[in-house]
Formats: structure tokens, sequence, C-alpha cells
């Protein structure tokens, strides 16, 4: 009789696992940092005091997601969703797990449940067709693409938000990119034109839309705005991954300095430098010696200008691993932002020990020019062009140094290469435009002032070459 209301009231068997004991084993503590160590812990045995609680095993995976175990993710967020179905949350996690591991169809599969149960969740939506249009259902990943564009936009994570990430662009802009690669596959550019130009009107920062609308253009034979879609390409941000709420959650839960200076190479610094800074800043609070997170914020530092901060970075970075040539040259150059060029000239000719490249030389040279010291400047713009013809900032400057020396025909030389080699400097065009003016070649020198308009607008010497022009 006991036996009866034993079974009657569902008591396990003997052999059947508990939910804890289903749990992944902690992995191996040697391979880990303190912080990351420290978060899967209490994770784990948050989750192995609750086996029953879906919340709690779900928060499990989400540790070990967002501190790339993704294995350990997956199987905690399986239990997650066997506890409690009608959750789609980890089933959206489990489906972002899946993709970072590169299985498509297991991602494609967990998203076509979620889109069941969230109808109007856009980020799903998305992420469906873009694991359909991997797997090769192409007419699958039109349709969820464009359900996209009949939903309304995510608002964006307030956590990000504060901290300073703006988007690229909406998500139908990534809809409708997909949507364009799928036109031109089907030999339609045409129809992938439309789609881009609308996008690159309404998302003038998405660089791969600019980059893809430069290849229907050329499918149809117009390779003068294929050229400048290209070029708009290439001002802008190479990779601009979409930031949707749940994917946020885990860059607010991660452990991993490794994860999260993933997230921060993403993000370009002319639109969201603020966003790079705070993702770079937790790596390294997080895992205060690691010496990736140290070069990446002091290169961003001494990129954005912030010269003495990112001094103290690469003084500390040389401590902790001695010899980096890199670390050693960008010191020099961030003494040279702070008008220290003695020091400077000192640790540039250090550097050029391990790191003898265009980009030393043009450093050291600049130090030299900026000291007055213009013949040995000279000489190491020279070098600099020998060890990279092409390097724009040795031909500006190179052609500026003439300029003054009086050596016009050399320096209207230099000032065209720079601009054959880089059509988008806008500062050669404008050196270019000064030196044909002088000359007298107004209608030139107009078309170079024009040029450096075209490509920045708020250029105020070029807008002063085109006044001097008139003027004439």
């Amino acid at each position: 009789m006991a036996t009866s209301l034993a079974l009657l009231c569902g008591c396990r068997g003997a052999g059947e696992p508990t939910p804890g004991s289903r749990l992944p084993s902690l992995p191996d503590p040697s391979a880990r940092t303190e912080a990351v160590r420290t978060h899967l812990t209490a994770a784990d045995r948050a989750a192995r005091a609750d086996p029953r609680s879906p919340a709690a095993i779900g928060a499990l995976g989400l540790a070990y997601h967002a501190d790339l175990y993704y294995d350990h993710a997956v199987r905690s967020y399986v239990l997650a969703e066997a506890l409690d179905p009608g959750d789609w949350t980890w089933t959206y996690y489990r489906a972002l797990a899946h993709a970072s591991r590169g299985d498509d169809e297991r991602a494609r599969l967990a998203l076509r449940a979620v889109v069941q149960a969230a109808v109007d969740f856009g980020p799903a939506w998305w992420r469906l067709g873009d694991a359909e249009f991997k797997t090769g259902r192409r007419e699958a990943a039109a349709r969820a693409w464009r359900r996209v564009m009949q939903l309304p936009e995510p608002a964006i994570p307030p956590g990000a938000a504060a901290a300073g990430h703006t988007p690229i662009a909406p998500l139908a802009a990534y809809a409708a990119f997909g949507l364009a690669r799928l036109a031109l596959g089907d030999d339609d550019p045409a129809r992938a034109v439309d789609l881009l130009e609308d996008l690159t009107a309404a998302a003038p920062r998405f660089g791969p839309a600019f980059r893809l609308l430069g290849d229907a253009y050329a499918a149809l034979g117009r390779d003068a705005d294929a050229v400048r879609a290209r070029r708009r390409a290439a001002r802008s941000p190479r990779h601009a991954p979409y930031l949707d709420p749940l994917f946020h959650e885990l860059i607010a839960e991660s452990r991993s300095a490794a994860f999260l200076l993933q997230q921060a190479s993403t993000a370009d610094l002319t639109t969201n430098a603020a966003w790079r800074e705070h993702l770079v800043r937790r790596a390294l609070a997080l895992d205060p010696d690691n010496a990736d997170a140290l070069f990446d914020l002091a290169t961003m530092l001494r990129v954005l200008r912030r010269y003495d901060e990112a001094l103290e970075l690469l003084e500390r970075h040389r401590r902790l691993f001695p010899g980096d040539p890199r670390v050693i040259a960008d010191i020099g150059r961030c003494l040279s932002g702070l008008r220290r060029y003695a020091a400077a000239e000192s640790v540039l000719r250090q550097a050029l020990e391990g790191l003898d490249t265009a980009e030393t030389r043009y450093d050291l040279a600049l130090v030299l020019d900026r000291g007055g010291r213009l013949d040995e400047a000279l000489a190491e713009y020279e070098r600099a062009l020998d060890r990279n013809p092409n390097h724009v900032g040795s031909l500006i400057n190179l052609g500026v140094v003439q300029a003054r020396r009086g050596l016009i025909r050399q320096a209207v030389s230099l000032f065209e290469r720079a601009v054959a080699v880089d059509p988008d400097h806008a500062d050669a065009h404008v050196n270019l435009g000064a030196l044909l003016l002088a000359r007298g070649a107004r209608e030139e020198a107009s078309r170079a002032f024009r040029a450096a308009l075209e490509i920045d607008p708020a250029h105020a010497g070029a807008a002063d070459g085109l006044r001097q022009v008139e003027r004439r």
C-alpha cells in the first residue's frame, strides 16, 4: 500500500535523476581568472540550492554564457526550459550560445521556437533570418526579415544608453541589409540598390550597407556610384553588430575580460567611444593585469588625445610586460602629443630598434619637424616612405616641408600622390588646393577644395580656400 501511494503521489524512483544532478560540473578553475571563478561558483551554488527554480538554473546558464562557457550554458538553458516551458528567454539565450559556437542549425530551430512564443520580439526574427540564410533557407530568411520590418523598433537597453552606447542603425536596417544580400544573390541588383539607398539614407554610418551598395552599383555598371559608395564605407564602421536588450544582459552579467574585449572591439571610436571605453574599463577592473585590456584602453585614449591617461596605462603595461616595441612607440606618441619632444625622440629611437616601420619613422619625423629640425625631419619622412611608399601622413608632411622650403613642384607632386593613395583624405586635398591656388591654377584649386568639402563639409581650410578662389 505504501508503494501504491508513493506512485500515485508521483514520488521519484530510485534511478531517476534530480534536476540538480543534471547540472554541469564547474569547469577547471586553473583556466579562469579570480573574477570568473567567483562568479561561476556563486551561480552554481545558487542553482544547486534551488534545483527546481528555472530562474536559478537559467541564471547559471547566463553566467556560463557571459563567461564564454557555451557548452555549460546550453546544458543549463535546456534544464531551465524544461522547468518552465513558457519562458522563451532561456530558449533565446540558448540560440545565441549555439550561434556563438557556429551551430547555425540548432540556433535556427531554437529561434523558430522563440518567434512562435514571442511573435513581436524583433531581434529574434532578425536572428532567425540570419540563421535561415546561413543554413540555405533563403525564402524563410526573407520572410523573417520582412517580419522585422513590420515590427516597432525595440527600446535601447537603459544600461547601454547610460554607458554611452549609440546604435549605428535601427533593427529594420539590419533586416533590409539581409534582404539586399538576398536580392544580390538572386541577380536583382536593382532591388538591392532600392533597399540599400533607403537604408543608407536612414543610417548614414552603417558601413556594411555602403559596401554592399557599392557591389550592387557595380553589378549595374554604375562604376562612379560604386566608387563613391565604397569610399563612404571606408569612412564608416566596418562592423556594427546590433545590440538587443537580452544580449545586453549578457554583457552586464559577464565577468570575463575576454568577452568584454570582444564586444569592445566592435565599437568604433567615432560613434561609440564612451561605450567602448566603458567595456574595456570593466575588463580591466576584472583582470587588472590583462595585457590586451591595458593596450586597448591606452591606444583608445591616445587616439582620443587623452595623452596623460594613455601614458599612465602604457607605462604600467611596460612595467608588467617589458620589451614590447608597440608599447614603447605609443609612449613616444603620447610624449609627442604632450609636446615633450626631447623625451619623445629618445623613446621613439628606442622603439625603432624593434619596430622599424613607416609609422614609427613618421612619428619620429613629426617630433623632429615640431622641434624645427626640418632637414632631419625630411630625412625621416623619406625613410618612412622607403618602408611604405603609400604612407599618407609622410606624403603630406613631406609635402608641407618641401613647400616651406620653396620646392613647390615637389610639394604638389607629393600631395597628388597622397590624394591618389587616399582620395578621402580631406587635408591632402586642401594642401594640394592651396599650392595650386598659389600657382594661379584656380580651376584645379577649386576642384581640390570642393573634393575636401565633399569629404568633410565642416573643413574650415577647404571653405576658406574656396572663398579665396572665388575672390580672385
